[in-house]
C-alpha cells in the first residue's frame, strides 16, 4: 500500500512538472504594444511558473518567423530588454517604419521558450524628432554611404543591414517576367543546375531575383558578379542559400565581409595550398594583408571598389603561376586575392 502511494505521488509530481513546463513554454501573455512615431511602449504578463527566470525582448525591422531559434535571434537582432519587469519603452525608432518584437522567456535551467513574434504599427505622428534622426536628414550623403556600403561599417551595422537585405531576397517569391538584365535568366540557370540539393520554387525565385535586381549594397556589382558571389558560396559550402541566414552570408561576401558560417577546411586549404602557391611562403595571419588574401581565397569576398587595371595585372600573374587562365570560382578568388589583398612574396 505504501509503495502504491509513493508511485502515485511520483507520477503526479512528474505530471505536475510537465504541465508547468508547458506553461513556461507558452506562458507569456497579455502582450501589448502601443506605438508612437519614435517610441513603442511594450507590456506583457510574465509566466507564473516557479521555474521562470526572465523575459528577453528583441527588435527587428524585417520579418522574423516564430520558428527562429533564440541563438539566431540573439546573433542578428537587437536585444532591447531582459529581466523580470513587465513593461519596457523602446525609443529612437524610425518614423513610419514598423518593427517586429520577438519575446522569449528563460527558465532557471537556461532553457529558452519558443519565440513569440509581434508586429507593431505606427498609430500617430508626433511633433518632435531625435537629434540623431535630424542629423541623418541634414547629411543624406553620409546616410546613403552607411546604407549602401558595408566595407568599413561597424559589425553591428553590417549585421543589421545584411540581415535586412537577406530578408528582402529570402521573402521574394515571384516569377521575374521582365528581367532587368537580359543575361539574368541564363546566369540564374547556370548557378541553379550546379546545386547539389533540390531547390524549391521559392529558392529559385530568390536566386533569380538576387542575380537580376540585387540589393542596395550589392547592386553595384552587376548581375554577373552577383552570380559569381553565389558561385563562390557554392564552391565553399557545397550548397546554394536557402535560409535567411545563408542569404545574409551572401550579402556579406558580396560586400567583402566575413560570413557567419565558416568552413575550416577551406580556410586551411587557402592558407596552406593556394596562398603558398602564389606567394611562395606561408601566410602570417597577424599580417592584415596576408589575412585578407587567405580570407578572399577561402570565401570569395568581393572588393568594396573594383580596380579593373589591378584585376588585369592579377590575371597575368595568375597565368604566369598556374600556366592557365582562370575559369572556375576558386580561380577567380585567387585573382581577387592577388589584385586586392596587398600581400607580397
Amino acid at each position: 500500500m505504501k509503495k502504491t502511494f509513493l508511485l502515485i505521488f511520483f507520477i503526479s509530481l512528474i505530471f505536475s512538472f510537465s504541465v508547468r513546463a508547458d506553461t513556461f513554454i507558452n506562458g507569456l501573455s497579455d502582450i501589448n504594444i502601443i506605438r508612437n512615431t519614435s517610441f513603442a511602449k511594450l507590456s506583457w504578463t510574465n509566466p507564473k511558473n516557479i521555474s521562470f527566470d526572465k523575459t528577453i525582448v528583441f527588435r527587428s525591422d524585417i520579418l522574423i518567423e516564430d520558428y527562429f531559434s533564440f541563438e539566431a535571434i540573439e546573433a542578428f537582432c537587437d536585444k532591447i530588454y531582459e529581466g523580470k519587469e513587465e513593461n519596457f519603452t523602446d525609443s529612437g525608432l524610425a518614423e513610419n517604419l514598423s518593427y517586429y518584437y520577438i519575446f522569449f522567456t528563460k527558465d532557471r535551467n537556461d532553457n529558452y521558450s519558443k519565440a513569440i513574434v509581434i508586429k507593431d504599427s505606427v498609430h500617430q505622428k508626433n511633433n518632435f524628432q531625435d537629434k540623431e534622426e535630424k542629423d541623418e536628414e541634414n547629411n543624406p550623403e553620409e546616410n546613403d554611404k552607411q546604407v549602401n556600403q558595408l566595407a568599413n561599417a561597424s559589425s553591428q551595422v553590417v549585421n543589421e543591414v545584411s540581415l535586412h537585405e537577406a530578408g528582402i531576397i529570402y521573402n521574394y517569391n515571384k516569377v521575374i517576367n521582365e528581367p532587368q538584365n537580359s543575361n539574368s535568366p541564363r546566369l540564374a540557370l547556370f548557378i541553379m543546375v550546379k546545386s547539389p540539393h533540390n531547390l524549391s520554387d521559392k529558392d529559385k525565385h530568390a536566386i533569380s531575383y538576387f542575380i537580376d535586381a540585387g540589393t542596395p549594397t550589392t547592386i553595384i556589382l552587376g548581375a554577373g558578379e552577383r552570380a559569381g558571389v553565389l558561385n563562390s558560396y557554392l564552391s565553399v559550402f557545397n550548397k546554394l542559400p536557402r535560409e535567411i541566414l545563408e542569404w545574409q552570408d551572401i550579402i556579406k561576401i558580396a560586400n567583402g565581409r566575413w560570413p557567419n558560417e565558416r568552413n575550416i577546411e577551406s580556410e586551411k586549404k587557402a592558407a596552406n595550398t593556394s596562398f603558398s602557391a602564389i606567394y611562395k611562403r606561408a601566410p602570417n595571419m597577424d599580417n592584415p594583408n596576408d589575412n585578407a588574401a587567405v580570407t578572399v581565397i577561402a570565401y570569395g569576398l568581393r572588393p568594396a571598389n573594383r580596380n579593373i587595371e589591378n584585376e588585369k595585372k592579377a590575371i597575368k600573374i595568375y597565368r604566369s603561376i598556374f600556366n592557365t587562365s582562370p575559369t572556375e570560382a576558386n580561380d577567380w578568388d585567387l585573382v581577387r586575392a592577388i589584385a586586392y589583398s596587398g600581400a607580397v612574396r
